[in-house]
């Protein structure tokens, strides 16, 4: 970082020592749990010439998040124990709830993700399927899995699950922590506000039941009982921990990087680099914040921005280009297209922000009560949220639901600031927050029902073809897999790989609660 950006950065609190365990250690950790699987995928996954490359780049990354250590007001404070534990606790305990390990109910996506896992742990990354006469490989976001995955291979597909809970706990438990230090409220009803964060979505699914027009059991698919062929969902928090951790969890760690960015805690520098191995995690979640990256680059200085930190940094995340091109390789047989032409959207769209989004006129009526550093992010977030529907990527969308997530966080956090720091009384202020607050935690309340009386099921071992096959008859997931042909032959290779998965006819999950619907066997 330029020594000029390091002079503007407050001193470290007094009587905290160079050997004190801080705030800065709980960043790095974080920021080292999202760039491991990097490392991992390089060296068992890439030919030599492009693993040295992203290895390179993740030795710049660990360089730069230890090098550039400085004082600052968060990142320099001690540890404060208490939050902490408050902070992992709460993070196990959803993390738990959304059914890691399969101690609860597991929500349906766990059926595919459980298979990947799978497949990781017999494979390795290098995983290859064969089916209706055509090789395929595994090609998808593998961030969450690779580690955990890697512990499996040693230990068996049991210690694979416990310790994919136990990293997502620590990475969800690490980021409610910093960013309720940073918040500077009471950090309980803070956290509270936080994770329950969510539209209201149960209004717009009442409104569909009393038309006589639910097409989908779950309320935040509210939108398409009106609008068929428009499909935009705005996941809330609990949603996205109970069904999309792999995409939730660098969103998470997105807006608070920007959180930290805006208060000066980290140069421009640390925070490219702590975006670049964030694709391998979820891109969507990491398109949804090139805006705001974007926006903080014009906010810093031009001496800063084209530093030797900067570009360092800069040449950092290019050493990612090898895993990028591998996500986006064969992309262009996942279903998109603009929505903003398909019927019902014309009246649709503004029902939808008014409904997902109703926090922003609370905040946009506080304004100057918000951090004054929160408010340029906040607006960015808000056109970003504003823009996203127009456009579908995936199944079911997947781009509004995942690259929504940094700006949905940005706006839960100055949401859940005003909340709690608002006092409670009869006025019209209070008393909207509070109506607010209850009515979206009408669906995350219904998230965490369905987990505790629902029985669980146990670990299913099918690799992904077999389950895809196992849940009535969908499309081929081209999201998780490739054409081989269409692997660059410098990039991975097939030579000496091990023999493909094929589709078996098994009983997954014999204990699941919804099997008979899940094989069809019922309407």
């Amino acid at each position: 970082m330029a020594n000029a950006e390091i002079a503007r950065l407050p001193t470290a609190p007094s009587g905290v020592s160079a050997w004190t365990l801080s705030n800065f250690h709980i960043f790095s950790l974080t920021a080292l749990l999202f760039l491991a699987p990097n490392a991992l995928f390089a060296a068992t996954a890439l030919r030599p010439l492009p693993a040295a490359v992203v290895l390179a780049g993740c030795g710049g990354v660990g360089v730069i998040l230890w090098r550039l250590r400085q004082a600052s007001g968060v990142l320099s404070a001690p540890i404060d124990p208490a939050r902490l534990a408050l902070s992992l606790s709460l993070a196990l305990a959803l993390c738990l709830l959304g059914g890691e390990g399969h101690f609860f109910f597991s929500t349906w996506d766990w059926l595919t993700r459980d298979a990947v896992l799978a497949d990781l742990v017999q494979k390795g990354p290098l995983a290859f399927y064969h089916y209706e006469g055509r090789d395929y490989v595994l090609r998808a976001p593998l961030g969450m899995y690779l580690l955990p995955a890697a512990l499996g291979r040693l230990w068996g597909l049991f210690a694979a699950h416990i310790a994919l809970l136990l990293q997502n706990s620590a990475i969800f438990g690490l980021i409610l922590y910093l960013a309720a230090h940073i918040a500077k409220v009471r950090a309980a009803p803070f956290l509270l506000v936080f994770v329950f964060f969510g539209g209201l979505d149960i209004l717009g699914f009442l409104a569909a039941q009393l038309a006589g027009r639910v097409t989908n059991p779950q309320a935040e698919w509210w939108s398409g009982s009106f609008a068929p062929e428009v499909v935009l969902q705005y996941s809330s928090f609990i949603t996205q921990l109970f069904w999309v951790p792999n995409h939730a969890a660098p969103g998470w760690w997105l807006a608070l990087l920007v959180l930290l960015r805006a208060r000066g805690e980290i140069g421009f520098s640390k925070l490219l680099a702590c975006c670049a191995p964030l694709a391998l995690w979820s891109p969507l979640a990491l398109l949804g914040a090139v805006p705001l990256v974007a926006f903080l680059a014009l906010r810093t200085t031009w001496r800063d921005l084209f530093s030797a930190a900067t570009l360092r940094a800069a040449a950092t995340g290019l050493c990612f280009l090898p895993i990028a091109l591998y996500l986006v390789t064969d992309g262009g047989a996942i279903t998109h297209g603009w929505q903003v032409f398909n019927d019902g959207f014309a009246w649709i769209y503004p029902f939808f922000l008014l409904i997902e989004i109703p926090q922003a006129a609370i905040l946009i009526y506080a304004w100057r009560k918000l951090d004054p550093v929160d408010r340029g992010p906040l607006v960015v977030a808000l056109l970003t949220l504003a823009l996203l529907p127009l456009y579908a990527f995936g199944p079911g969308n997947d781009l509004a639901m995942r690259a929504s997530i940094p700006a949905l966080v940005l706006l839960a956090f100055s949401f859940a600031r005003i909340a709690v720091s608002t006092p409670r009384d009869d006025s019209a202020f209070p008393t909207a927050i509070s109506v607010i607050v209850l009515i979206s935690a009408a669906n995350p309340v219904m998230e965490i029902k369905r987990a505790l009386i629902l029985d669980e099921y146990r670990i299913s071992g099918c690799n992904l073809l077999t389950s895809w096959q196992s849940v009535r008859l969908l499309p081929l997931p081209t999201n998780y897999l490739a054409r081989i042909e269409k692997i660059p032959p410098w990039l991975m290779s097939a030579d000496g790989a091990q023999a493909p998965l094929r589709l078996e006819f098994l009983d997954c999950w014999p204990d699941h609660p919804d099997r008979a619907w899940l094989r069809g066997d019922q309407g």
